[in-house]
């Protein structure tokens, strides 16, 4: 006998793909606001707007009696049901009904009047709709009791038109000799015809008259906006499901990690960034433990970095610096992004003059003391204090960054801040996907923080950031991700990271 077929594995691809969308829907949340608020808003306006239309109801009932020789065919019933209601919408009920009917004409009612049947039941319902509830119960009386007279009044001409034809034939008969047989027929549909009139063998009534209703049928706001809320709901999710299938991000730090290779030191749900960083206080702690621990005594420069502009890197800037002063180390926060500096607007202070006026002069005149146009870009000459926070912002945003921060400046800059009296100085490096500015700055920093938002990444451009980080010769620290499900801190290894060469 052979070997027995090992049984096929499950497939998880299904399961796996939850977190995706929900974190597709995660990142979608404001743009399904964006959808959801104002369609379902405009409904709830249109509704409340448009002119109320009633609607009344006036009820016809087909009594049929058969009588003995009558075998009473259901599809017999079923026809003259259908050709009742085409009847009661002819041209000629419509305008003799608008006759009776101020300010209506067989157009009018033909676009307000509709017939409905009940085939189980042999009922017909005559609805009228009106902007007024008389109005309405008035047009679905009117036209059933102009119906009902056409019909009476064609039943009874069409009796006549028997009868007499019923009684020349009996007088030719009686005249002629005819058979005592023949006769007789004659004299029993006469009577058949007599008891017809009078009590009819299929008899159409009124069955209920149509009363003004309480309350309008159309616009009915708090149906319409519920129905809007859900179908708005329904479209936003498909909108927001499509978009992550057209342009995926990234479900998870996990799945940065495994991308990248970046330890995530502290994860921050996404929100807005005041009510963020209020609640983030714990969070920066927790990250200048990690920068500590990962640092040796040599270490100082820190640059924060992130794939994209993101200005979440100037918020993590200062977080951390702010959290590495209040441990009583006097700390620098400076800005290396020459096109897009973020760090003055997050503490307030003027752009220029900063790091750009350092860098140019050093350029201009190599023998300038990096350390005095650090002071002066600085508006310090004094030694910092212990806890205290300076900031060494960006300056006049060059028209060729690169270019500046390609030379030897930029090193002799980071080797003075090296050996100066801040503990930490903590950097604001330009993003490391695009232009190489990112790339030149981490080149002369003892460690690298990367910011990662991860509805902005996607899994192709972490690889690439995995790719980037893999070539620089500053060591990395980790990442801090924002958009994670809950705070989340992780603590490096206990060994500190070592220089770069």
């Amino acid at each position: 006998m052979g070997e027995a077929t090992p049984p096929r594995a499950i497939s998880t691809e299904r399961a796996l793909d939850a977190p995706r969308y929900v974190a597709a829907l995660r990142r979608g949340f404001w743009l399904m606001v964006l959808i959801v608020v104002p369609l379902t808003t405009t409904v709830l306006v249109l509704s409340l707007l448009l002119p109320k239309t009633y609607t009344a109801t006036a009820s016809l009932v087909l009594d049929e009696r058969p009588g003995v020789l009558d075998s009473g065919s259901g599809e017999t019933s079923v026809r003259r049901l259908a050709t009742i209601q085409r009847l009661l919408t002819s041209r000629d009920v419509l305008e003799r009904a608008a006759e009776q009917l101020p300010g209506e004409t067989a157009d009018t009612l033909q676009d307000k009047v509709k017939v409905t049947s009940d085939d189980a039941a042999d009922i017909i319902n005559v609805q009228a709709s009106d902007n007024d509830p008389e109005g309405a119960a008035a047009i679905a009386n009117g036209v059933t009791r102009t119906f009902l007279s056409v019909e009476r009044a064609v039943d009874a001409r069409t009796d006549a038109a028997e009868r007499r034809e019923l009684e020349d034939l009996l007088r030719r008969l009686e005249a002629g000799g005819a058979s005592a047989t023949e006769i007789r027929a004659v004299r029993d549909r006469l009577a058949a015809l007599s008891v017809s009139s009078i009590g009819g063998s299929d008899e159409l009534r009124l069955a209920e008259v149509a009363r003004p209703p309480e309350s309008a049928a159309a616009p009915r706001p708090l149906q319409s906006t519920i129905f809007a809320l859900f179908a708005s709901i329904f479209i936003a999710v498909l909108v927001a499901l499509g978009r992550d299938l057209v342009s995926p991000r990234l479900t998870g730090p996990r799945q940065l990690t495994a991308l990248t290779g970046l330890t995530p030191l502290v994860v921050m749900p996404p929100g807005r960034r005041r009510g963020r960083a209020a609640r983030s206080d714990e969070a920066y702690q927790a990250l200048a433990a990690s920068v500590r621990l990962q640092l040796s005594e040599a270490q100082r420069v820190v640059v924060v970095t992130s794939p994209h502009v993101d200005p979440g890197r100037a918020e993590v800037s200062v977080g951390l610096g702010r959290a590495l002063s209040a441990n009583g180390m006097p700390t620098l926060l400076a800005s290396a992004d020459l096109r897009r500096p973020m760090i003055h607007e997050e503490l307030g202070v003027p752009q220029a003059p900063g790091l750009g006026e350092v860098l140019s002069a050093l350029e201009a005149d190599p023998a300038e003391s990096a350390a005095g146009l650090i002071r002066t870009a600085t508006r310090s000459h004094q030694r910092p204090s212990p806890g205290e926070l300076r900031a060494l912002p960006s300056g006049d945003i060059s028209q060729h960054p690169a270019a500046l921060l390609s030379g030897d400046s930029l090193g002799v800059v980071f080797e003075e801040l090296g050996r100066s009296e801040y503990r930490y100085v903590i950097v604001e490096g330009p993003p490391l996907l695009g232009p190489i500015d990112g790339q030149l700055v981490a080149r002369w920093a003892d460690a690298v923080l990367v910011v990662c938002r991860l509805d902005r990444l996607s899994p192709d451009e972490a690889v690439e950031l995995g790719e980037v980080l893999a070539r620089l010769r500053a060591p990395v620290l980790g990442s801090v991700v924002v958009g994670g499900s809950r705070v989340r801190y992780s603590l490096p290894a206990w060994t500190p990271v070592r220089a770069k060469a």
